[in-house]
């Protein structure tokens, strides 16, 4: 009976890991990139302080997705108190917000 279940489950869990694999893989480059904030941080005077401006009209609590105007200003951001820069790429895509 665990072998009828085990290939169903193993498909879904691929499913759900794909994404944010996909997310974790590329580092912040031009593209927007997935900044993680601690949830008492102001993100967008974080964001402004760094170089850059938020992306999309919704943002996660520990999270924005955001846009640089170079890849050392999306590194720069962790100078300013944030936790991560991933690249935001694959993410924007999946979430159909637009970098422009």
């Amino acid at each position: 009976m665990l072998g009828k279940i085990t290939l169903p489950l193993a498909f879904l869990a691929s499913l759900a890991v794909t994404p944010l694999a996909m997310v974790l893989a590329a580092p912040p480059g031009d593209g927007p990139a997935l900044v993680i904030v601690p949830p008492w941080a102001d993100a967008d005077a974080l964001l402004a302080r760094a170089g850059g401006r938020p992306l999309g009209p919704r943002r996660a609590p520990f999270a924005v997705l955001a846009r640089f105007p170079s890849p050392a200003a999306a590194q720069e951001v962790h100078t300013e108190g944030a936790w991560a820069v991933l690249g935001g790429g694959a993410l924007a895509a999946l979430c159909g917000v637009s970098d422009a």
